[in-house]
């Protein structure tokens, strides 16, 4: 696996491969609607599998974390057009509609300075906000102290999981049936772009709530 790495969308509406990587890489960019994204690579043959099951390892990754912070069954924000987002909202257990609470948990996965600000700004005092995705910049302007520090809000960090034992899941092919090619009529091959997107039901809701250990 290579990446997770920052990669810019070009005016013809697809992604540049990054410089200095070998001819025989896939690779897989986080679908969301900005015009920056984080993407991973993988060697073929059986590149789309591997990526599967490293974005659903991860989503479960970033579940566990999400129960360890919400252990008081509290309300919890999943915000993202994604797939790492649409994978953890499906791997939250029991997970039912938050309402109009406040949550004390947000999962950032688009790892933009923009998701990121949005993050912190819907958290509740006291609450936490789990990085899901690694930050596309080194730096970010954040407002430490009205948005960190004084409002007491925690900001945590969750790893990348590169699953690459077969092991079954049920969400793999979710995500599987979730890849589209970065240029539509693309067949999977080296050097292509294929982008994991998540298209939730209209009634589905990105705000959960988890039950305690």
């Amino acid at each position: 696996m290579i990446g997770p790495q920052r990669v810019v969308r070009s005016p013809d509406g697809g992604y540049p491969p990054p410089d200095g990587i070998g001819p025989d890489t896939v690779w897989f960019a986080e679908g969301t609607a900005a015009d920056e994204t984080w993407a991973v690579g993988f060697p073929a043959p059986d590149a789309e599998v591997r990526a599967a099951r490293a974005w659903v390892a991860t989503a479960r990754v970033t579940a566990a974390a999400v129960r360890a912070a919400a252990a008081d069954r509290s309300a919890v924000l999943v915000p993202g057009d994604g797939a790492l987002a649409g994978l953890v909202r499906l791997t939250l257990p029991d997970a039912v509609p938050a309402g109009p609470e406040v949550p004390a948990v947000v999962v950032e996965t688009t790892g933009t300075e923009a998701g990121i600000l949005h993050a912190l700004a819907a958290v509740r005092p006291g609450g936490c906000v789990l990085l899901a995705a690694r930050p596309l910049h080194p730096t970010v302007r954040l407002p430490t102290y009205y948005a960190v520090h004084r409002p007491g809000v925690r900001v945590l960090p969750t790893r990348w999981a590169d699953a690459t034992v077969d092991i079954p899941d049920p969400l793999v092919p979710w995500a599987l049936a979730h890849l589209t090619p970065d240029r539509p009529g693309r067949s999977i091959a080296p050097g292509a772009w294929y982008r994991l997107v998540a298209r939730p039901p209209a009634s589905a809701s990105a705000d959960r709530r988890v039950p305690g250990p």
